[in-house]
């Protein structure tokens, strides 16, 4: 007899669900085999090492199972993963956090109105902005390095 099948009459033994039939040729494996007596020992060893079942099932575990198993009626809820809106809120922060960076300090109000001073029409002055661009101290020193490239140090030009 193959070992497979051994197993399964020994398993069957051991559960009570053997037949008149299966039970014979099972007897008449073991009284051949010690291979099959030296497994069915180790099967009975390990049925005893394991603990009985201490309750039966509760009286209305069907009935139970029965109602978890019918489909709800309320409809699931909708899941909606909680880190889009703030990914969406991070995303426009960082945008208006890039455009800040990139407009530079705003003057003061101050220096952003004009002042006019006047005693009558014809005398009207008017008192120029304070601002001063950004760029403006980039210029300058852009112009101050080409005027000096301009230059002849060296008098090349009386040559």
């Amino acid at each position: 007899m193959n070992t497979s099948k051994l197993e399964q009459l020994l398993l069957l033994e051991q559960s009570g669900e053997l037949t008149a039939k299966q039970r014979r040729e099972l007897e008449a494996e073991l009284a051949a085999s010690a291979e099959a007596r030296a497994l069915r020992d180790e099967l009975r060893g390990l049925a005893a090492a394991l603990p009985d079942p201490a309750a039966a099932p509760a009286p209305d575990a069907a009935e139970r199972l029965a109602a978890r198993l019918e489909p709800s009626r309320t409809p699931a809820p909708v899941f909606r993963p909680a880190w889009k809106p703030a990914l969406a809120a991070a995303a426009a922060l960082a945008l208006l956090i890039g455009i800040q960076a990139f407009r530079g300090p705003r003057p003061s109000a101050a220096v952003q109105t004009a002042a006019v001073q006047t005693t009558d029409i014809e005398t009207a002055t008017v008192v120029e902005d304070e601002w001063t661009d950004p760029l403006d101290a980039e210029f300058t020193e852009i112009e101050s390095l080409l005027l000096a490239v301009s230059e002849d140090p060296y008098g090349f030009e009386d040559l």
